[in-house]
């Protein structure tokens, strides 16, 4: 299965999110400074079989109940047509000051769907406290490096530099995680592992199949059997299942190694 850019990227994808920005201007007006992509269709892995379509918005103030309502009915027209959207609204005093947890004004996912269906229902659509993401760290770390700009200035003008210990504290909770329950989600918890390996390594961003790829290059070779099945499947080859042994290794030794080089990088004070 081919894996795209934003460049290269099917029509229906770029339709989606030419529609999500003109959504996004239409209800916040001036408010609205940016639109950023971040994720795998920013980093040139955007898989149409299972990839997420990752955007960041910044404000200047906070979304207004009828722009909240206008936001909220496009996302839930838009999102899995055909690909899933996940979004965060931010303003410019939820990042400036940088605090972590970050705050934010609106998130969307699928996870999120029913949710908003009731509040609209209800016509009671109002943020939930406290509204503050641990993953935003992540995101914005992501943008920062592999963005791409939608609609407003360069990414560089409306986010600032996360702090090296605040973007680990968001991604390595998420990836052990994912390791200990790794029979849940395999290929996400494998190629996870990875690409924080690699981060930890040396400081770049990667897509899960980059970091799949570095993996293979690096990782031990009784490792990168595991990584190399995770590889195929996610990029939509049709492989036998995995060896449950061989996850459970793989998640040992990853786990093991995510906490040993966090130690060493903490004790570096790299950032």
């Amino acid at each position: 299965m081919p894996q795209y850019a934003w460049p290269d990227c099917p029509a229906d994808a770029r339709d989606e999110v030419s529609q999500l920005v003109a959504a996004l201007r239409e209800a916040l007006g001036h408010s609205l400074i940016g639109v950023y992509l971040h994720g795998s269709l920013a980093m040139g892995s955007f898989n149409p079989n299972r990839s997420d379509i990752d955007v960041l918005a910044v404000t200047r103030n906070r979304a207004q109940p009828t722009a909240r309502r206008a936001i909220a009915e496009a996302l839930l027209q838009l999102s899995n047509y055909p690909y899933p959207i996940e979004i965060s609204l931010l303003t410019m005093s939820d990042l400036h000051p940088w605090r972590h947890p970050t705050p934010f004004d609106l998130h969307f996912s699928e996870d999120w769907h029913e949710k908003f269906v009731e509040a609209l229902t209800q016509d009671a659509f109002q943020p939930e406290a406290p509204l503050v993401d641990g993953d935003l760290a992540g995101h914005i770390t992501v943008a920062r490096q592999r963005g791409v700009v939608l609609f407003g200035p360069p990414v560089a003008d409306v986010f600032p530099v996360v702090p090296h210990e605040d973007y680990l504290d968001s991604v390595r909770a998420d990836v052990l995680e994912s390791l200990s329950t790794i029979h849940d989600n395999h290929v996400y918890a494998v190629l996870n592992a990875c690409r924080t390996l690699a981060y930890l390594a040396d400081g770049a961003v990667r897509s899960k199949d980059e970091g799949g790829m570095w993996a293979l290059a690096h990782l031990p070779e009784d490792q990168r059997f595991v990584v190399a099945h995770a590889l195929e499947i996610y990029r939509g080859e049709a492989v036998p299942a995995f060896d449950p042994s061989a996850l459970e290794k793989f998640a040992r030794f990853a786990s093991d190694q995510i906490a040993t080089l966090t130690h060493a990088v903490r004790s570096a004070g790299r950032g």
